[in-house]
């Protein structure tokens, strides 16, 4: 799925600076990287039930996946998937449960890969088995995907859809299980194409920079932080933003605990498995730091 996944997203970086998106234009790259282009297509699409396929097997000994409603565009059915850790077999264990959402935007692959990808490192984790209920909803915008824009079907941005009493098929699903389940947690993935480092959204309780801090931290192993004091139109210190565009998917305060809310972002321009490897890293980080902040917390 890498591989193809990194000439779709070849395809579609170039084929932006094709349609004039930017001040340069595909007439300024390489002539053989035209030519690869060109070779390509006019068009390109994704394979939804690939994805569903390659979700269904992961980690059967450790999760569960589940539909959790249908969308129906252009005379065809897609299900939605959320991937569900199992609960500890000692009724005395305690587990926080945790959600991790991608695949909002349809263009923004290296979030879904990266869920997955947490997927396998978290089945492989015995701390994070024990500490943690995860639950990964892996692609909100399965039309989206397929035809490697940002909006859905319907030609909406669903990331400003969000707790504005949208009637997108796929926001009212999401809403539903927000609603349904009280989440201690909540971290995304998103791509930016502007951007030329990672840079992370950390909104809800003041526990989220403390989280967010490390996880860039570690993360620009691979992809280096974005530094720059206004990022997205946003004021940003250290490549950390403390707001959100209103509309944006993000946690349901219930209980007595505000959720920590923190969205990871990945520069297009770096190298697909580049991207993916440097949130799946951020993903983790914030998992193992939120344990080390609950610890010290006990300890006080």
């Amino acid at each position: 799925m890498m591989g193809e996944g990194e000439r779709d997203e070849t395809w579609r970086v170039l084929k932006m600076f094709a349609d004039g998106r930017f001040q340069h234009t595909l007439q300024d790259f390489p002539p053989t990287l035209q030519s690869e282009f060109h070779s390509m297509g006019a068009s390109r699409q994704k394979d939804y039930g690939s994805l569903v396929a390659a979700t269904r097997i992961l980690g059967k000994e450790v999760f569960d996946v589940q539909g959790i409603g249908h969308l129906n565009f252009g005379g065809r059915e897609y299900e939605l998937l959320k991937i569900v850790s199992r609960p500890a077999l000692s009724p005395y264990a305690v587990q926080v449960p945790i959600c991790l959402v991608a695949g909002v935007h349809g263009d923004e692959p290296d979030g879904i890969l990266a869920a997955l990808e947490l997927a396998r490192r978290f089945a492989g984790s015995p701390q994070l088995l024990s500490n943690y209920s995860l639950t990964i909803y892996p692609c909100v915008n399965p039309v989206g995907y397929e035809r490697m824009t940002r909006e859905n079907g319907a030609g909406k941005d669903l990331n400003r859809e969000f707790f504005l009493n949208s009637a997108e098929e796929e926001v009212v699903v999401m809403e539903r299980e927000l609603r349904a389940h009280e989440f201690i947690g909540f971290i995304s993935g998103h791509s930016d194409y502007e951007s030329f480092g990672m840079y992370a959204y950390a909104t809800g309780a003041i526990l989220s920079e403390r989280l967010a801090k490390p996880a860039l931290f570690q993360a620009s192993s691979v992809i280096p932080i974005n530094t720059d004091t206004v990022i997205d139109g946003h004021p940003a210190q250290h490549g950390i933003i403390n707001q959100k565009f209103p509309g944006s998917l993000g946690p349901l305060s219930k209980g007595t605990t505000e959720p920590f809310d923190i969205t990871i972002e990945t520069p297009n321009l770096f190298a697909l498995s580049k991207r993916v490897e440097a949130q799946a890293i951020a993903f983790e980080t914030i998992l193992h730091e939120y344990r080390a902040v609950a610890a010290e917390a006990v300890n006080l």
